[in-house]
């Protein structure tokens, strides 16, 4: 059962996609969402945390919160955490949008020295290496490469690559949550592998995201790149002064 404040979520999101809440209006107040749900407004900012981190809504200092135009255009937010662990792919965009995966390979390899540093492992400790295409409706949208230690990982099924939460099984075999992840976000131009994969044309942009990610106890399992269609990835960076 999803938490309340996913509940609350969706349901709002839902209201957003029927066009309940047109683009540019303001939404109730969270003091009004509170009331009309049932929850504390602790409850309440979370979901409203996620759905400002998916870019359905905008929140401006003194005025409210606004209705933003983001999934319409089938453009997606890259985000990657919210509530109580770390999400990926499936489990941030699967509320949104039909999520499939193509696994490309899955092999052991000794880790690569650059990636042997990310993990803290020793340079002959063996890692899995999969690449696997990843489709929002069916359309191919980025292509993921990882390298997760197999020390704490020792098997992973086909089935959990192709069909299911890499994230939520890991959580599931360690029993711990996945709690933290550090990226880098660099603009870069798709090459001929890379476009071949996603059947667009060489030389288009992409936003490349490298990253580690640790559980709950520190320990870093994997290290991940992505290499995302620029067409259908936004970035948001909020800040507020003091």
């Amino acid at each position: 059962m999803a938490a309340r404040y996913i509940e609350i979520k969706n349901s709002i999101q839902k209201d957003i996609l029927s066009h309940r809440y047109q683009v540019g209006e303001k939404i109730p107040s969270e003091r009004e969402l509170a009331a009309q749900y049932g929850v504390t407004r602790v409850t309440l900012q979370k979901a409203m945390h996620v759905l400002e981190q998916e870019g359905f809504i905008e929140r401006i200092h003194g005025k409210g919160m606004f209705v933003t135009k983001v999934i319409e255009d089938n453009v997606y937010m890259l985000n990657n955490g919210t509530g109580d662990s770390i999400l990926g792919f499936s489990r941030e965009f699967g509320q949104q949008a039909k999520i499939s995966s193509r696994l490309v390979t899955h092999k052991i390899i000794p880790v690569p020295q650059t990636v042997a540093s990310q993990l803290e492992l020793d340079a002959q400790q063996d890692v899995h290496f999969i690449r696997r295409i990843r489709f929002i409706d069916d359309v191919p949208v980025l292509v993921e490469d990882s390298w997760i230690n197999s020390e704490i990982i020792a098997t992973i099924p086909q089935a959990v690559l192709e069909q299911k939460s890499l994230y939520q099984y890991i959580e599931e075999v360690t029993g711990k949550k996945i709690k933290f992840y550090n990226s880098v976000i660099e603009g870069d131009l798709f090459n001929d592998e890379l476009a071949a994969l996603l059947s667009i044309s060489p030389g288009l942009p992409m936003l490349k995201v490298s990253g580690v990610t640790k559980l709950e106890d520190g320990k870093a399992f994997n290290f991940s790149c992505s290499y995302n269609r620029a067409d259908k990835f936004k970035i948001k960076n909020s800040w507020v002064g003091k």
